[in-house]
């Protein structure tokens, strides 16, 4: 894997391409985007009409691009993400080979939300911002020890905030109670951690959706689906008497059923989700992550799994009962049957979530269940869309609804004049059609429709001025696979 590094450039300009600025308003076509240092200039329409105006000028840089037949987004925004620091997964180069992969995809900005590796994150952080390391933008979300008191609840806090990260992630078990979370959400609203708290509500906690938001106001955000549905149902979910949470089959057979009860209480969901929206409660649903509960042998019909998947990585999606998120034993087909009415109303809730004024964003939990590092972003954009949401809007969730979230102001402008220039530029037009955005592109006809050829990808990535040739990094993620195959 080379270590080639983006290229900094005192003027850029990126012309002739059609713009999608985040904002969800319509493309506009043809435009020069105009980059100084790290700022997007300017966003000029070179269309015959202005052309005509009077003192009209095209900007120049000193590197410019043609993007003719080109679409300029956003960045990407991945907000749930667990960089591979295991050698066993991704060999001894994994986390800048997961980076690559994500720019690769025009992901800009990842929030992770690692396990114990907060330090090394920061550490890419800066070396990354510097251009001294091939990331993208790394928000860290700092995890916590086991935490019993609401003073415990501070402390933690207070030291993450000392060592560097941007916000929290917190799987709340038992002992964590709704004042310890309202403790360590006044301490994060205090200290002016922007990215707030990302809490992943476990089944086996007392806290739900209704009782986590009301307790932190304006700085949470839900991850998954966990919590909501729990909080519609009167009582418990019907599970049988012989169900173990800590069995991971039997915890995920029966979380295929959760959303199928809840929808038995409409106005109760309805209730949770109003409740969400008006303490500030942003959702992060992840679905890309369980999609294979739908159908299990889905990932075999993805081209890019074995070229660009770690060996190491790919083996630690394999069934295995020593492993998380690894229990498809005897995955029946009653147990698919029940995911997919599952996601068609869990779907359906979160279109009416942001239906409702509510915020949602776009993550992946990519590491876990064939998640793989920049693809599954755009597998995440298709489900949304999926999902009843317009292609204009699933940009705008993945980008601005992103970076707003996390007190981002400088990039929640999108493509505009003033913000920071962080712009992936895609090979085909990707509101026809996500599927240009993946690495491995789309195969279509040429113009005289005679034969077949292959198209899209991401053509370029630009994080906060930097230039980064999408390709090139892809090729690098791929050459480094092959040399860990041996």
């Amino acid at each position: 894997m080379s270590d080639s590094k983006g290229q900094k450039y005192k003027s850029l300009v990126i012309r002739n391409v059609t713009v999608v600025n985040g904002r969800g308003t319509p493309a506009q076509s043809p435009v020069d985007i105009a980059i100084e240092k790290d700022k997007i200039t300017g966003v000029v329409s070179v269309s015959p009409g202005a052309a005509s105006r009077p003192g009209y000028k095209r900007p120049e840089g000193d590197m410019e691009i043609d993007a003719a037949g080109m679409y300029a987004l956003p960045g990407l925004v991945d907000m749930h993400v667990h960089v591979p620091f295991r050698e066993t997964q991704c060999g001894p180069r994994g986390p800048e080979y997961a980076y690559k992969l994500f720019l690769a995809h025009g992901v800009t900005t990842i929030r992770t939300c690692g396990f114990g590796t907060d330090e090394k994150l920061i550490e890419h952080r800066r070396l990354g911002m510097a251009n001294k390391m091939v990331t993208p933008r790394i928000v860290v979300m700092g995890t916590t020890g086991e935490i019993t008191t609401a003073d415990e609840g501070r402390e933690a806090v207070h030291k993450l905030n000392k060592l560097g990260t941007d916000g929290i992630k917190m799987i709340p078990r038992s002992n964590i109670t709704a004042e310890i979370l309202a403790a360590m959400g006044e301490e994060v609203r205090d200290l002016d951690m922007k990215a707030g708290i990302a809490v992943h509500i476990p089944q086996s906690s007392e806290l739900d959706a209704v009782s986590a938001s009301e307790a932190v106001p304006d700085y949470l955000t839900l991850e998954h689906t966990y919590g909501i549905p729990q909080a519609a149902i009167p009582g418990s979910q019907s599970i049988p008497p012989d169900y173990n949470y800590s069995d991971e089959v039997d915890r995920f057979r029966w979380s295929g059923h959760v959303w199928t009860e809840a929808d038995q209480y409409p106005d109760n969901v309805l209730w949770v989700l109003d409740t969400m929206i008006e303490n500030g409660t942003v959702w992060n649903p992840t679905m890309t992550v369980y999609e294979i509960n739908r159908e299990y042998e889905l990932p075999n019909r993805w081209r890019w799994l074995d070229r660009y998947t770690a060996p190491g990585l790919l083996e630690s999606w394999r069934p295995d009962p020593a492993r998380h998120a690894t229990y498809h034993f005897n995955w029946r087909t009653a147990d698919e049957v029940a995911w997919k009415r599952k996601y068609q109303i869990w779907m359906r809730y979160l279109k009416a979530f942001a239906d409702r004024g509510g915020i949602v964003t776009a993550g992946t939990d990519c590491g876990f269940m064939y998640t793989l590092y920049g693809f599954s972003i755009v597998r995440e954009l298709e489900l949304l869309q999926e999902a009843g949401f317009h292609p204009l809007d699933v940009v705008k969730i993945a980008t601005t609804n992103a970076t707003a979230s996390m007190g981002l102001d400088h990039l929640a402008g999108g493509v505009q004049k003033g913000f920071t220039a962080d712009i992936a530029v895609v090979d085909g037009n990707p509101l026809d059609n996500f599927k240009v955005m993946y690495g491995t592109g789309v195969t279509k006809y040429s113009e005289d429709r005679t034969r077949m050829v292959q198209g899209g990808g991401v053509k370029w990535t630009i994080k906060a001025g930097i230039l980064y040739d999408a390709k090139a990094l892809l090729r690098d993620a791929e050459e480094y696979v092959t040399e860990l195959k041996g």
